[in-house]
C-alpha cells in the first residue's frame, strides 16, 4: 500500500478563503486527514501559510514562529469593528489627514517591545473562547494586552494621502491589524488595515510556497512537501549511532547522547538513514524521548 503524504507544505494562500478552508482543500487533494497549520492568516490576507501533514502535526510547535515578515496597506481616516477594511465602519475622520512626517513619527513609537491589545475580532482566547466567537454572539470583550515585539516597521506614502504601504517584521502573536489601529489612534484620525501579505516566517518564505488552485495543484503539492527529516525545526539535530539506540528511543527509553551533541535542551533525533525518530531532551548525557513518531500510516 502507498503511504499518505506527510511533512511540511508551504502554501501561498490567496485572498478570500480562511486558513481552515485551505486545510480542507489540501486534505481533499492529498487524502491525508491529519493536517494542521502554523500561523493563521485572516481571510483578507494572502501569502505564506505553513501546513503540516501526517506525523508532522506533532512537530508544529518546533517550527520557527518568528520573525514574521509582512507587506500590506494601511488606510488612514477610518476605524472599523475588525481593525481592517472588511469590518463595519465605526467612524470616519473629517478634515485634513496627518502629514507624512507625523505618520512616520507615530510609527516609531510602535517599534520595539510593546503591549498590544489584540483586535476584538480575532482568534485570541478570552475566558477559554475565541474573540471572534464572542463577537458573533454579541458579547463585547477586550482581551488583555500581550507583550509582542515589532522589529521593523516601515511606512511609505501611497497614491493618495490616506493610503500607506507598510512593511513589518514582528514576533509571533503580533497583529498587523492592531498596529494599523494603534497608529490611527496615535494620529487621531483612525486607521484600518486595507491589505496584507505574509512573506516569511523565519527561514520559511513565500517564494518556496505553492498555490492550491488550478489543475496542476495536486502535482505541485506532491512535489513541494518537505519530508520530516528535512523540516526546518528549531532544535538542533542529533544522530543516533545504530539500530539498537534507535529502537530504544522509539520505545520511549532514554539513550546515551552522541558525542558533539548539545549538553542540554530539546533536540531532534535522527537515525543513521537518516529518518526523524522524534524529539528528545538532552539531560545529563542522555536523550530522553519527548515526542516519539510512530510508523507512517498507509493509505
Amino acid at each position: 500500500m502507498t503511504r499518505l503524504p506527510e511533512g511540511l507544505l508551504l502554501v501561498d494562500k490567496p485572498e478570500g478563503p480562511t486558513s481552515h478552508d485551505v486545510v480542507d482543500l489540501v486534505r481533499r487533494i492529498t487524502r491525508q486527514r491529519r493536517i494542521g497549520h502554523s500561523g493563521t492568516l485572516d481571510p483578507m490576507a494572502s501569502g505564506l501559510l505553513p501546513l503540516v501533514l501526517g506525523r508532522a502535526t506533532r512537530l508544529v510547535r518546533f517550527l520557527p514562529h518568528s520573525p514574521k515578515l509582512y507587506l500590506g496597506r494601511i488606510r488612514l481616516g477610518v476605524t472599523t469593528a475588525t481593525d481592517d477594511v472588511t469590518g463595519s465602519v465605526v467612524s470616519r475622520h473629517e478634515g485634513p489627514l496627518p502629514s507624512p512626517e507625523e505618520v512616520r513619527d507615530a510609527a516609531k513609537h510602535l517599534v520595539g517591545r510593546i503591549a498590544q491589545v489584540p483586535p476584538a475580532v480575532s482568534a485570541r482566547r478570552v475566558e477559554g473562547k475565541r474573540l471572534y466567537r464572542l463577537a458573533r454572539s454579541g458579547r463585547k470583550v477586550e482581551a488583555p494586552p500581550a507583550d509582542v515585539e515589532v522589529f521593523r516597521l516601515e511606512l511609505t506614502p501611497g497614491p493618495s494621502p490616506e493610503d500607506w504601504t507598510v512593511a513589518a517584521e514582528v514576533s509571533a502573536g503580533t497583529y498587523i491589524r492592531a498596529i494599523a489601529r494603534d497608529l490611527g489612534a496615535a494620529l487621531g484620525c483612525g486607521a484600518a488595515l486595507a491589505a496584507l501579505r505574509r512573506l516569511a516566517i523565519g527561514p520559511m518564505a513565500v517564494e518556496n510556497a505553492v498555490g492550491v488552485d488550478g489543475r496542476e495543484a495536486a502535482d505541485a503539492i506532491a512535489a513541494a512537501i518537505v519530508p520530516l527529516e528535512a523540516m526546518p525545526l528549531e532544535p538542533p539535530a542529533v544522530t543516533l549511532p545504530d539500530g539498537g539506540a534507535c529502537a530504544r528511543f522509539s520505545s520511549g527509553l532514554p539513550v546515551p547522547l552522541p558525542g558533539g551533541s548539545p549538553a542540554s535542551g530539546m533536540v531532534r533525533v535522527l537515525s543513521p538513514a537518516p529518518a526523524l525518530l522524534g524529539m528528545g531532551e538532552a539531560i545529563a548525557g542522555l536523550v530522553h524521548p519527548r515526542v516519539v513518531l510512530s510508523p507512517a500510516s498507509p493509505e
